[in-house]
């Protein structure tokens, strides 16, 4: 990296970034793959966030939420590439990586989870994800995908809805005031949904 960070040297500017990266790269990792339903588009889009991410590192690094940054970037890229095959999604079985330290049980509801995640159509996919488990209200939702509040809640509801009856749970959406986790539900269908990213992300720091 050529351009040192302000008050630090290129090489001290670069071993941050470095452990930036071995701190959020799981957890990116993790959602992208709930996000796009395929492993390897995924890591694709995550690699490719935190290249621009390190290109860009001392303007990354000041802002409020590098992670965040970085998130979005990657979202960016899995909706630039999904629109390229929209219309040859199908349901897809996911492979990943099992948390070494889940019981049978747990392991059984997260790989559950994640292949209804995967037989939603991409935007249903991303909608749900995006407002389940990271809390993102309609408004934010739409203005990452380039789609209107409208067809945000038209999507939101037609992938709970769809979840409930692949996963036998209530679709029904509990008070926000229930989560100690600010904006994110504590319905069962989203309990589930954060079970399944838990999992996943056990099993992607154990990968590296």
């Amino acid at each position: 990296m050529s351009e040192a960070v302000e008050g630090t040297t290129a090489d001290e500017g670069f071993e941050e970034f470095e452990e930036f990266y071995a701190r959020t790269y799981p957890w990116l990792a993790a959602r992208a793959v709930m996000l796009s339903g395929n492993r390897q588009n995924a890591e694709d889009a995550v690699q490719e966030a935190f290249i621009e991410a390190m290109r860009r590192w001392p303007t990354v690094r000041a802002c409020a939420s590098p992670e965040g940054w970085v998130a979005t970037t990657m979202r960016r890229k899995l909706s630039r590439d999904g629109r390229r095959w929209w219309f040859r999604w199908k349901p897809t079985e996911l492979t990943v990586s099992a948390a070494t330290g889940a019981t049978v049980e747990e392991t059984a509801e997260a790989l559950a989870a994640l292949r209804a995640l995967g037989m939603l159509p991409p935007r249903q996919r991303q909608v749900v994800v995006m407002h389940s488990l990271e809390g993102m209200s309609y408004a934010e939702i739409g203005a990452a995908l380039g789609i209107s509040a409208g067809s945000v809640g038209s999507n939101l509801h037609k992938a709970r809805a769809r979840l409930s009856l692949l996963l036998d749970v209530s679709p029904e959406l509990g008070r926000p005031g229930d989560s100690l986790v600010p904006g994110v539900r504590t319905d069962p269908l989203s309990t589930a949904l954060r079970g399944a990213a838990e999992w996943l992300l056990d099993g992607l720091r154990g990968r590296r």
